[in-house]
Formats: C-alpha cells, sequence, structure tokens
C-alpha cells in the first residue's frame, strides 16, 4: 500500500477476469461476504447515496455513507466516503484493467479529500492503511481462490 500525506493507493494483479472482478466489487451478495454488508440502498446508480456499519464488534459499529460518483460498468467504480457526525471526508476508487483473459490489474486508491477527525483514535490513517491492506491483499485474494 502506498502513502502520501492524502491517500493510499494499491496496484494489484488478481486471478480473475475483469468482469468477474466487477460483480464481486459491485454486487452485493458478493460484497457482503469479503468486505462489507451494505443495506438495499447500495446501487450502481450516479448519486446514490448509501450506508453501512462496519467497525470492531467489541467496541463501537461505525456508521458509514457513500455516494456513487462515476460508475463505468467493469472498468471504474468511484463513491465517497464519510463518517455521518464527524468531520472529513474521501473518495475510493476501484479502476480495473486487464490483463489478459483471466487476470485483472486493480489500481485502488482512497483519498482523503478533507481529513477525518484526528482527535478520534478510530479515524486515524493507520486504520485505513491495516484496513485496506488486509481487504485488498487477504480477504478479496481469499475470496476470488474460492469462488473461481
Amino acid at each position: 500500500m502506498e502513502k502520501t500525506d492524502n491517500s493510499l493507493s494499491l496496484i494489484k494483479r488478481y486471478k480473475a477476469s475483469a468482469a468477474t472482478l466487477w460483480k464481486v466489487i459491485t454486487e452485493r451478495d458478493h460484497l457482503k461476504q469479503w468486505y462489507f454488508d451494505f443495506a438495499e440502498d447500495w446501487q450502481l446508480k450516479i448519486g446514490q447515496t448509501f450506508e453501512w456499519s462496519a467497525g470492531d464488534t467489541e467496541d463501537k459499529q461505525w456508521l458509514h455513507r457513500g455516494v456513487m460518483l462515476e460508475i463505468i460498468p467493469n472498468r471504474k467504480l468511484v463513491y465517497s466516503w464519510e463518517y455521518p457526525g464527524y468531520s472529513g471526508t474521501s473518495v475510493v476508487t476501484w479502476e480495473l484493467q486487464p490483463v489478459d483473459e483471466s487476470t485483472t490489474e486493480l489500481h485502488f486508491s482512497h483519498v482523503f479529500t478533507i481529513p477525518f477527525d484526528v482527535t478520534e483514535p478510530a479515524l486515524k490513517r493507520e486504520n485505513f492503511d491495516m484496513g485496506w491492506n488486509h481487504i485488498l491483499n487477504i480477504s478479496l485474494v481469499e475470496y476470488l481462490e474460492k469462488n473461481q
């Protein structure tokens, strides 16, 4: 995971076609098994607002809110990410680039357009770095391996 003052990014190849990877990163039935369990408001529609809760089950469940910003089927998904009641906003981008029929390169970024509340320990940048590393390098890889 590459880090700058205002972003986290990763370029990673997955053993999946672009169409398969697209389904896995956009369809609720797939997402809830390796990423987050989104409510029915998760829809691939520009301007669509959606919410989800996540966090340490022994600690606090955080309400997240996003808005779909850009959708190019099988190529690119962009949405905002914020925590209602806390300062800060960010943008998450998933860009798929086919390498061959069974391999796709993901260009992922999480850009912090307005930094999250630094007085809130759970919103520290290190937590996002650890979280995305696990999601993209472990959870997504394992899910794709089991479901190919």
